[in-house]
């Protein structure tokens, strides 16, 4: 989830009920880059050209509004694939996982209000929006620098004592 817990929050339920059909994901974006490469880049005549796919969930029609997106989700259909499993039978934890992590990226000081989106926390739930609904916007970031320090699998685990154990030392060690 880290590479769009931080999308807002219309965007994001998008995404994850689109993520429950991949096969209708990867159809779209090849439709969405051939309308594309024909001229037909318009918002309203791809919008149009989607509403016309009517074997499509309208959350795959949706996204054709967000190609970078909907590129991203055919271009790792396993993760989206693996996300739309994980969303489709346990989506409470997976909206906990992303409020974990939004409360972990607004800790480090990378998620806040700003004039593309409004960062609101209320009682521990945060709000991602636009604070103009007719303009969305999608952020980019590093997964890996936006949220702070990595999490420890388990207490006390070292990556270098893991490498060194993976480099040759022995797996299970014991101390006095």
């Amino acid at each position: 989830l880290a590479p769009i817990a931080l999308y807002p929050d219309a965007l994001l339920a998008q995404i994850l009920t689109a993520s429950t059909y991949p096969a209708q994901v990867a159809v779209a974006d090849q439709w969405l880059q051939q309308m594309r490469a024909q001229g037909y880049g318009a918002p309203d005549q791809i919008a149009a050209g989607a509403n016309a796919q009517g074997d499509w969930d309208p959350s795959v029609k949706a996204l054709t509004a967000f190609p970078d997106v909907l590129d991203m989700l055919n271009h790792d259909l396993d993760w989206t694939t693996a996300l739309g499993d994980a969303y489709y039978n346990q989506p409470q934890d997976v909206m906990q996982t992303v409020q974990v992590l939004r409360d972990r990226a607004q800790q480090a000081g990378n998620l806040q209000t700003t004039p593309q989106e409004d960062v609101t926390d209320n009682q521990g739930y945060i709000d991602i929006a636009p604070p103009n609904p007719e303009v969305v916007s999608v952020p980019t970031y590093d997964p890996w620098d936006v949220y702070g320090a990595p999490i420890d699998p388990y207490p006390g685990f070292s990556l270098v004592g893991a490498l060194g154990s993976f480099f040759g030392g022995l797996p299970i060690q014991y101390g006095l």
